[in-house]
């Protein structure tokens, strides 16, 4: 299925950088275990039909990112460590798309596969979405304004993704014993409306289903207030980011340190939006080690 070139245009404001650069993808089998989160019918779409979409939207002559939308059935796809090298630690991934599609590859499964090369259980969230009719000014960076409004719009689809995540969490709390992990070594990760997402399951889960620890990669948060025993916080995101302003990143580890709880930020001077795990040839390709230095900080790389 070809998208037109307006709809790719609204791919684009979410989850990627129409940026050339080489995708750095690392050979791994395919994984075999997909989970559905919910014990039954997801709730709240019930109107939602057809079949998922995948598509392949083209930044540049050497590369190629991989789309979802029409997602109606949440799942986690596992991508656990080479045998004998798993650590315990499990993190979710969430990929961008605006709420309307999913970076399924430069956001989730690439990000995966760099995980459990590390000893940690990856497991890729595919949340609900579907096209919608998402406005976005050409600047956000000088107009954040407008992104906040624009993003008031598309509420319903952001409760649908946190709803998801929350229940992501929940589902790996309780079965953390059969799935190989330590129920309390659980982190959420995600990229810009993942990082949305990530930020409402910290936010808003239950306390015992709240993650251990959590990553928002240039995303942004709501106006609340960190809980006390909110986790520690990764942040990354580039100052040339012209979709969600890096002042967004600032305010979340401005509401973590004011809360006096723990937060590590990382800001890079180029890098646009939507890097992800993609090569680009800038300071912004070493956040994974920066975050990789964190999680071992934090022991969460120690079996």
């Amino acid at each position: 299925m070809i998208q037109s070139m307006k709809t790719l245009g609204m791919v684009a404001a979410f989850g990627l950088a129409i940026t050339a650069g080489a995708v750095v993808r690392a050979e791994a089998p395919a994984p075999a275990e997909v989970l559905r989160i919910w014990p039954g019918a997801a709730p709240g779409t019930a109107d939602w039909t057809g079949p998922e979409v995948t598509t392949q939207l083209t930044v540049s002559r050497t590369e190629q990112l991989e789309m979802v939308t029409n997602v109606t059935v949440p799942t986690l796809t596992v991508y656990r460590p080479a045998a004998g090298t798993a650590n315990g630690t499990a993190i979710i991934v969430a990929p961008g798309g605006g709420f309307m599609n999913l970076a399924i590859q430069h956001e989730g499964r690439d990000v995966a596969t760099w995980l459990a090369e590390r000893g940690i259980t990856a497991f890729v969230l595919k949340y609900r979405v579907r096209p919608w009719p998402l406005k976005l000014p050409s600047d956000a960076r000088h107009h954040p304004e407008q992104l906040d409004e624009a993003l008031k719009k598309g509420e319903p689809q952001r409760q649908i993704a946190a709803a998801d995540g929350i229940e992501a969490m929940h589902y790996l709390r309780a079965n953390a014993a059969s799935l190989g992990i330590r129920a309390d070594r659980i982190g959420f990760m995600g990229f810009s409306a993942g990082a949305y997402t990530t930020m409402r399951v910290v936010l808003d889960s239950p306390a015992a289903d709240r993650p251990d620890f959590a990553a928002p990669i240039y995303g942004a948060m709501d106006d609340q207030t960190p809980p006390k025993d909110a986790p520690p916080l990764f942040i990354a995101a580039a100052q040339d980011d012209p979709t969600v302003p890096v002042t967004k990143s600032l305010a979340i580890f401005n509401a973590w340190t004011a809360a006096d709880r723990p937060a590590e930020l990382h800001i890079y001077e180029r890098g646009g939006h939507g890097f992800g795990a993609r090569h680009l040839g800038k300071p912004v390709d070493g956040w994974t080690n920066a975050f990789a230095a964190w999680l071992a900080d934090h022991d969460w790389m120690a079996t």
